[in-house]
């Protein structure tokens, strides 16, 4: 074999491999969306690397295995026993893959009924996703999730006089889960593939200067 031919072969691999990432990428953070929708908190959880953190924006920092379970066990079990119910839409996906490291962003789009009235309402948010490879398989590893519009009643929409708010049943979410919100002065942090504030009703820091090039990204 020439080493042209074994170059484009090497080539090809590289190029098939990658496409085989960003599909189970993609299959991944679809079966999570059809398990949160099927209320398979398990399954959910499945999804998540042992190491995982999610940055839940106004619904809390879950910084941990722990954090990560009482939030699918405890918190969204009771949103729904509040009489919430919500059906979401993903789209829009820029998936990047760099070894055994990923990311991804992803516009959401939820339809819902605010527990607190029975009311129809609409969520709107930003997926800033990090994907780790653990034991050959893609998990998530850090979650961001930017909160653009949240429980925002249907009939009124999100334009000017509408209102976003926080559901009244996050009031008995675990402790710890909005602690970092509160040190932020009630602020969301945008993530590293998130960076423009414009059109967000939630209140929403200045993204941080650029990390310079090699530079480790916050956590």
């Amino acid at each position: 074999m020439s080493d042209d031919v074994a170059e484009e072969i090497a080539e090809l691999r590289a190029r098939v491999r990658a496409l085989e990432d960003r599909e189970e990428i993609r299959e991944l953070t679809s079966r999570y969306m059809q398990a949160m929708h099927d209320a398979r908190w398990e399954d959910a959880l499945a999804c998540f690397a042992d190491d995982a953190s999610y940055d839940h924006g106004v619904l809390g920092h879950l910084p941990d295995a722990a954090a990560l379970r009482s939030f699918y066990t405890e918190f969204v079990p009771a949103f729904e026993r509040a009489g919430g119910w919500a059906f979401d839409v993903l789209a829009n996906p820029v998936i990047r893959v760099d070894g055994d490291l990923a990311s991804g962003r992803w516009f959401l789009l939820t339809l819902l009924t605010d527990p607190a009235d029975g009311e129809a309402a609409w969520s709107v948010c930003t997926l800033d996703y990090e994907y780790r490879r653990e034991r050959g398989r893609w998990k998530f590893w850090r979650n961001h999730c930017v909160h653009e519009h949240l429980l925002v009643p249907y009939a009124q929409g999100w334009g000017r006089s509408a209102r976003s708010k926080l559901p009244e049943v996050a009031a008995d979410a675990p402790p710890g889960h909005t602690a970092r919100i509160r040190a932020q002065g009630g602020k969301q942090r945008p993530g590293r593939l998130t960076r423009s504030i414009r059109g967000w009703t939630v209140p929403t820091l200045e993204p941080e200067p650029e990390a310079a090039p090699g530079a480790p990204p916050e956590r």
